[in-house]
């Protein structure tokens, strides 16, 4: 039997993470633990696993139900804290977040976003410390030639990312998946301002801890969330929640967006401080297009 191809295991590696992030994930897992051998293809190879795109982002957009909160990581101190956090966490040499000190020019492709609107539908994932909006397939960004999907959008407090020692008070983390297992994570910065539309829609749909919430011709689009100014930063990374794996690049876009001081507040009483510690760069390079 051939041994799978380290970009196999790259994907399948990655899909099992964003599978993790997903509330249903438990439920799923368990199916392909106890899928008995008649219902496996019999491949020499573990390419059955992943068909394509169509079935990776059938993978990633799963109903929820209620679930119990009772998260298996915290990002405090103690035995379930970041420093006890498993996989490449503790190992990894290219992890995320890091603090941005400067960056390099160079030519480097620009995302080509096409954001549409969507029926919302909103998920208190109290398992991840986080509220979260899903969205349903689509290839509405590309780099290059190389599309992404936006699976969903999060919210940290404070931003993840931190430019010459500072964080903002908070960020929006857009995250897309490729058809090869790769993610492509854009950061916005939030800082206090007017009041945001988009955010209101949101909060005034915020479910209860566990609980998802569609509205069926409630549009939002996420486009509305990015800065007119789109110039960013890019660094290879990581996911930064258990197991962190290294299949991730980053654009933290350089201006912010606003939200009005009762709104990141009324976050905050929801989920505050879910902001992974900052990373050693380790030698990484940091880039900004020319």
């Amino acid at each position: 039997m051939r041994k799978p191809s380290s970009r196999t295991l790259a994907v399948v590696s990655a899909t099992l993470s964003i599978l993790a992030a997903h509330p249903a994930c438990g439920q799923v897992l368990e199916r392909l633990e106890k899928a008995p051998p008649a219902e496996h293809s019999g491949h020499s190879d573990d390419s059955d696993l992943l068909q394509g795109p169509s079935h990776q982002h059938h993978m990633l957009h799963m109903t929820m139900g209620a679930q119990k909160c009772a998260p298996t990581f915290t990002y405090s101190e103690g035995p379930s804290g970041p420093a006890q956090w498993p996989g490449l966490c503790t190992t990894g040499k290219m992890q995320a977040p890091i603090d941005i000190e400067g960056a390099r020019k160079l030519r480097i492709a620009t995302p080509n976003i096409k954001y549409e609107p969507v029926d919302l539908d909103i998920i208190d994932d109290c398992n991840r410390h986080r509220l979260l909006v899903k969205f349903p397939d689509n290839y509405w960004l590309r780099v290059g030639k190389k599309p992404y999907n936006l699976t969903e959008l999060h919210f940290r407090t404070p931003g993840e990312t931190a430019v010459k020692g500072k964080r903002p008070r908070m960020s929006v983390q857009l995250v897309h998946f490729s058809p090869e297992g790769v993610f492509l994570v854009i950061e916005v910065p939030v800082v206090a301002g007017k009041e945001n539309p988009v955010i209101k829609t949101l909060w005034d749909h915020m479910p209860d801890p566990g609980r998802e919430i569609k509205v069926k011709g409630l549009k939002i689009n996420a486009a509305d969330l990015l800065p007119a100014d789109r110039s960013f930063y890019r660094y290879p990374g990581s996911l930064t929640t258990p197991i962190c794996n290294e299949v991730a690049t980053w654009m933290v876009m350089k201006s912010p967006i606003e939200l009005s001081e009762a709104q990141i507040e009324q976050y905050a009483k929801r989920y505050r401080d879910n902001a992974r510690p900052l990373q050693p760069l380790n030698g990484r390079p940091v880039s900004e297009p020319q």
